[in-house]
């Protein structure tokens, strides 16, 4: 891709901040991330990296349209319109096949979390739909693994 076209396309996505509801786990969270109590989740990879906030950025901005395809209902809508805005995000890299990935895992912003998920992963038996899991492909930029807890 030439260097223009490189630009112009970062400039095209939102900017993503770690204080803005954001944090990027090392790769020796990963087992802990894809132990979720009522969700699936994607299958573990032989490694791990660490993604970048412009990776983070990418795939926050698949994650709407991901979001209405699963959810059509008007109400699930109407409440996960904003995401991932107000919600609290966790990312961790994966490596699978020789191809990357990144998982999130996306919770409402409420005091109960606040303790601690900066630095555990946030597991939530139940929960409902808006707490939710997604996996990202990175080459080839889609979501591809949406799961919402208390619907394995």
């Amino acid at each position: 891709m030439p260097v223009a076209a490189l630009l112009l396309a970062l400039l095209a996505v939102p900017a993503v901040s770690q204080d803005d509801g954001v944090v990027i786990f090392a790769p020796d969270k990963t087992a802990a991330m894809l132990v979720q109590c009522s969700r699936a989740t994607p299958k573990a990879g032989e490694s791990g990296w660490t993604p970048g906030m412009g990776d983070i950025a990418r795939m926050e901005a698949k994650l709407p349209a991901a979001l209405r395809l699963m959810r059509p209902d008007p109400f699930l809508r109407k409440e996960l319109e904003a995401v991932p805005r107000g919600w609290l995000r966790q990312y961790v890299g994966i490596i699978r096949g020789g191809k990357r990935y990144i998982y999130g895992s996306y919770a409402p912003d409420t005091p109960g979390h606040r303790s601690y998920w900066r630095t555990q992963p946030i597991d939530i038996c139940d929960g409902g739909p808006t707490n939710f899991g997604a996996e990202y492909d990175v080459e080839s930029d889609a979501i591809d693994h949406l799961a919402f807890n208390g619907m394995a």
